[in-house]
């Protein structure tokens, strides 16, 4: 059986090659942001009871997602509950036993609400898990020095001005 030839005119095979042309330039489309995006928007906005409403649902859809728990502790101290917020940097700590982030989150959630002793702990913990992290040295720095470990706050105190030097040497 013969094929026939479909024939266009001129400008309609102007119009198809212009359309074949453009949409090679864009490329493939750009994927849409992930769910997150909607309540990073929020959070950065500092509209924090919108912020709280997105997270929880991500955190109900994936419980075991530690990005998720992280984005819900801030939203969560954003919009005042600093329980809440501990809750899920201690769950995203259980998640992640290795990555020192929810670690250092703690600490630092612990100095806002003057509780040193835990922030020490959590600031000790989190310099073994990254011993390169210059939040982490910060923390225990400080930490120490209002706890009165003299020695401890001093190494602390070097180990951060090192990473700080070496930090900026790389910039």
């Amino acid at each position: 059986m013969r094929q026939r030839r479909i024939r266009f005119s001129r400008p309609a095979r102007t119009a198809v090659i212009a359309l074949v042309a453009a949409l090679c330039a864009c490329g493939s489309p750009k994927p849409p942001p992930g769910p997150e995006h909607l309540a990073e928007t929020y959070l950065a906005a500092k509209r924090y009871p919108e912020a709280l409403r997105e997270s929880e649902k991500l955190v109900r859809l994936q419980p075991r997602n530690v990005q998720y728990r992280l984005l819900a502790a801030r939203a969560n101290e954003g919009a005042g509950d600093t329980q809440r917020a501990l809750s899920h940097l201690e769950m995203a700590q259980e998640i992640a036993p290795s990555d020192a982030e929810a670690t250092i989150l703690i600490g630092e959630l612990e100095q806002r609400l003057q509780n040193p002793d835990d922030a020490y702990v959590a600031f000790r913990r989190a310099t073994m898990l990254a011993p390169e992290n210059q939040r982490a040295w910060r923390g225990l720095a400080l930490t120490a020095e209002a706890l009165g470990f003299e020695g401890e706050a001093e190494r602390a105190y070097a180990r951060w001005a090192e990473l700080e030097k070496v930090q900026g040497e790389k910039q």
